[in-house]
């Protein structure tokens, strides 16, 4: 159980003192992490006896476990603030979140994943299983075989076959459920390796569990909403791991895929590449060997100074032509792993935080409008991916008015005609899809209907009956399925507020 959550248990059972105390402490967060007690204590100016009848009150055994708790706390405004989250508020704790990754706790899964033939997913709940289909597809994408289990009356004859090289993912928010607390005491009893992903560092797994990792996580307006996007950036680093700590994966054409890479490049920057510049990225697909020697050997072979390749750089955004080709081996990584970690963890740490800003700007009013002026909201998605966004959306407007609903839009295009007053929302992911998107708008009549798209900016919807469009983000696969979940979640936060 976080901190917050035993403060707000017990607040009650504090005197006026003790929560002044608790208040400093809060308040002081980030001055007493790392410190010893002896040194907390006088940094606050109270007795030790102080300090431990706090931690007593919120339930810690001593003050060892407290001070360990508040070295482990992600640093926020103060308590009223992330109980009801304004969104610029909101903003500065996802990045301090992101900036701060136990990068450890990952490795030590990948290590759990090495050593384990074949992995189990467990999952509590409509939001964990859709983490749960997301994490399957990563690992299955590594080549690792992986089962997700949806039934907790499965384990029991899962148990009886259980091996030492299985391992079982249990994706939980709080690790509370009496169904799986009874399968993971069970699963306690065999040879088999238990990963808990979870948002409750303190929870009943704990102690069954060989792993734990921690997913910190924000709620909205106290316990309206929880922000799950937090949980695809740790399985955006599992992916980022995996691929970097694989052996090297055959690739038929390195140089070719190469060439798409920058070929992408220049169609993405057209406007802002300067006819010198779009040279220069002719010249590097045309010896795309180049790309990751050194920069003086780049300048000497392709006769240009190092001030060019830090212009081209510049020119896409980039601080320097290091951390451009470093964004190059980041989209390369689904099929050779890179060996420079450091350089290429900061590259993916930039994704993630630029992501947040893009969508944190995003012009939402339009949508909220509609949203605004239909009771009933229909989400037509194409396959399972868009199926797991719509049930993201559904979730997230649980707490409003709204009537929510989901469709196959290609199954289902027939029924669309018979809707009224409904606002359609389609979810496009993949190019495939476009005929079956063309087919399902074509059934929308004018019986005070709207039809909105989150699309790819490919997708042709001119000449539809669209009141608007919202694209999501361009952004390497690692980072796919929290930029997907982020612009979910901001949608109904930005409608919140």
């Amino acid at each position: 159980m976080s901190i917050l959550n035993r403060f707000e248990q017990n607040k009650e059972l504090l005197s006026n003192q003790e929560l002044s105390i608790f208040q400093q402490i809060w308040q002081n967060l980030s001055s007493v992490q790392d410190k010893t007690l002896g040194q907390v204590v006088d940094f606050l100016h109270i007795s030790r006896q102080s300090f431990l009848r706090v931690a007593k009150k919120l339930d810690y055994k001593d003050s060892s476990e407290f001070l360990l708790a508040l070295n482990q706390q992600t640093v926020f405004e103060n308590i009223e603030d992330t109980a009801k989250a304004s969104p610029t508020l909101l903003n500065k704790n996802i990045h301090q979140i992101i900036n701060h990754l136990d990068q450890t706790q990952i490795k030590k899964f990948i290590q759990h994943i090495n050593k384990s033939q074949r992995i189990f997913i467990l999952s509590t709940g409509k939001a964990q299983d859709n983490q749960g289909e997301v994490l399957a597809a990563i690992l299955a994408k590594q080549g690792y075989f992986v089962i997700h289990i949806y039934d907790f009356f499965e384990i029991e004859e899962i148990k009886a076959n259980v091996r030492d090289t299985d391992m079982f993912v249990i994706l939980t928010r709080t690790g509370t459920s009496h169904d799986l607390l009874n399968a993971v005491r069970s699963l306690n009893q065999t040879a088999a390796d238990i990963v808990t992903i979870t948002s409750m560092r303190s929870n009943p797994l704990s102690s069954w569990s060989n792993l734990m990792i921690f997913v910190n996580t924000q709620k909205i307006d106290g316990n309206i909403y929880e922000l799950n996007a937090m949980f695809y950036v740790i399985f955006g680093l599992i992916d980022f791991y995996l691929n970097l700590d694989d052996p090297v994966k055959p690739l038929k054409d390195q140089q070719q895929l190469i060439r798409n890479i920058l070929g992408d490049i220049i169609a993405k920057n057209n406007a802002s590449l300067t006819a010198s510049n779009r040279e220069l990225m002719t010249n590097l697909m045309q010896k795309p060997e180049l790309l990751f020697k050194s920069i003086s050997e780049i300048s000497e072979q392709l006769n240009i100074s190092t001030t060019s390749l830090f212009r081209l750089a510049q020119s896409m955004g980039f601080n320097g032509f290091k951390e451009f080709r470093a964004s190059i081996r980041l989209a390369m990584s689904d099929f050779k792993p890179q060996n420079s970690q450091y350089d290429n963890y900061l590259v993916l740490l930039k994704y993630f935080n630029k992501t947040v800003n893009d969508i944190m700007s995003t012009d939402f009013t339009l949508i909220h409008s509609l949203i605004f002026k239909h009771d009933k909201i229909c989400l037509v998605y194409q396959d399972k991916y868009t199926e797991i966004l719509a049930d993201e959306l559904i979730r997230t407007f649980f707490h409003t008015n709204k009537l929510m609903r989901k469709i196959n839009g290609g199954s289902s295009a027939d029924y669309v005609d018979s809707y009224e007053d409904t606002l359609f929302i389609f979810l496009i992911k993949n190019r495939q899809y476009e005929e079956q998107l063309i087919q399902t708008l074509s059934h929308i009549s004018n019986k005070n209907n709207d039809a909105f798209v989150f699309s790819e900016k490919e997708i042709a919807i001119e000449g539809f009956n669209v009141s608007g469009a919202i694209f999501f983000p361009n952004v390497p696969n690692m980072i796919r399925s929290f930029a997907d979940m982020w612009l979910i979640e901001f949608l109904f936060i930005s409608y919140l507020y």
